[in-house]
């Protein structure tokens, strides 16, 4: 670079920042007399934007050669404004009605985590409980919630489902009695009327409780209800009912008057499972990777913010969806609290595995499958 080169280069830089930010001009420099007139008026002419450092092919600008290189325009104007990413769109459908246990998509959803990932997520409840992993794999869905039972049976079937998230990592489910009705153990079970809500409640479920205590599904007598397994046992329709939430469910009687005990399917045969694990359909996984990602690390943060902020997460919970402010349900926030999964992608593959071999020695499933085939954990490098 020649000397004139430098000088213009420096003059160049110094009519910019003034330009910027106001500073004093080069004239009102104390060393003013000592900048070249001819290198001044080349990068004046720079900074106005309308030649540049030579005047052409083989045109010769003073202290340049008519080769040098072009230099181009300074252009002073506004960047032109970025384009916001396209919204992504999935919809999941819930296992059940809306309740506390849904506490992260909930959050999520009001708080914008979701908007933040880029994403829109329609979040529908299901007119039967046992249809929303079904439509997940007829692709009519993207995502479904259910329990890891659930999983097991319907990939044995042939369905392409896969997990890809656990909301609860723990059993809610139970087997609820009404108090007073001469059930103090599940052997006193024989004879009596037990509500259900899905097939999984029945098999495995309260089949494994009732030989776990030698008794038989043909020792009771089984009741569909789907969604009304309080009432029934309020009305006295039934003598106990499996599928009930622990956390909400004796506080829903309580409220009706009535008072049950809940026997715990994990202390009666049944090893311990998820409870609440998120879906999807293992054939497009690959083309929506990216897209469940997002929305699990959107559940993430939500589950962090209400671990933290309980007390708010149960006023935007509530404020939100109006129906679930009832007291069976503030007094169920506590509960549920504890058992919500901080790290909601992480993947147990151990646990997985071990499940669907009690399940395959039970005679529950007829086949094993790898890992790969039963859940995935997005948060994996």
């Amino acid at each position: 670079m020649t000397s004139m080169q430098r000088r213009v280069g420096g003059v160049c830089l110094a009519l910019l920042l003034a330009l910027s930010v106001g500073a004093p001009l080069l004239a009102d420099r104390p060393d003013a007399d000592q900048v070249d007139a001819t290198a001044l008026e080349a990068a004046s002419r720079i900074a106005s934007g309308w030649t540049t450092l030579k005047g052409g092919p083989g045109v010769d600008t003073p202290g340049f050669p008519a080769d040098a290189p072009v230099a181009p325009s300074l252009i002073l104007r506004a960047p032109e404004p970025i384009a916001p990413p396209p919204v992504r769109e999935l919809s999941l459908v819930l296992d059940w009605y809306l309740s506390p246990q849904h506490a992260a998509l909930i959050v999520a959803r009001e708080r914008g985590d979701f908007d933040r990932q880029g994403l829109k997520v329609s979040i529908s409840a299901p007119a039967d409980p046992s249809v929303p992993t079904k439509l997940v794999a007829a692709s009519r869905a993207d995502l479904a919630l259910g329990r890891q039972l659930q999983l097991h049976r319907q990939i044995d079937e042939g369905l392409p489902l896969i997990r890809v998230a656990t909301l609860v990592g723990t059993p809610l489910n139970s087997l609820v009695v009404r108090e007073g009705n001469g059930i103090a153990n599940l052997t006193d079970l024989s004879g009596k009327t037990i509500g259900y809500a899905t097939r999984d409640d029945i098999q495995p479920t309260l089949s494994i409780m009732l030989a776990h205590h030698g008794l038989a599904l043909d020792d009771v007598t089984l009741e569909g209800l789907d969604f009304t397994l309080a009432p029934a046992l309020v009305e006295g329709r039934v003598d106990a009912v499996i599928g009930g939430m622990r956390h909400v469910m004796p506080y829903q009687l309580r409220e009706e008057g009535v008072v049950a005990h809940s026997f715990m399917v994990e202390d009666h045969g049944l090893p311990r499972y998820d409870e609440l694990i998120l879906m999807a359909n293992r054939d497009h996984l690959n083309g929506q990777r990216d897209d469940i990602r997002r929305l699990v690390a959107a559940l993430e943060d939500a589950t962090h913010w209400i671990i933290n902020h309980p007390n708010k997460a149960w006023e935007l919970v509530t404020r939100s969806e109006p129906g679930l402010d009832t007291a069976a349900n503030r007094q169920a926030w506590p509960e549920i609290l504890r058992r919500l999964s901080l790290r909601p992608a992480t993947l147990d593959a151990r646990h997985y595995l071990n499940f669907q071999a009690f399940l395959h020695d039970q005679g529950l499933i007829t086949k094993r499958q790898p890992i790969e085939r039963l859940a995935v954990d997005l948060s994996a490098p």
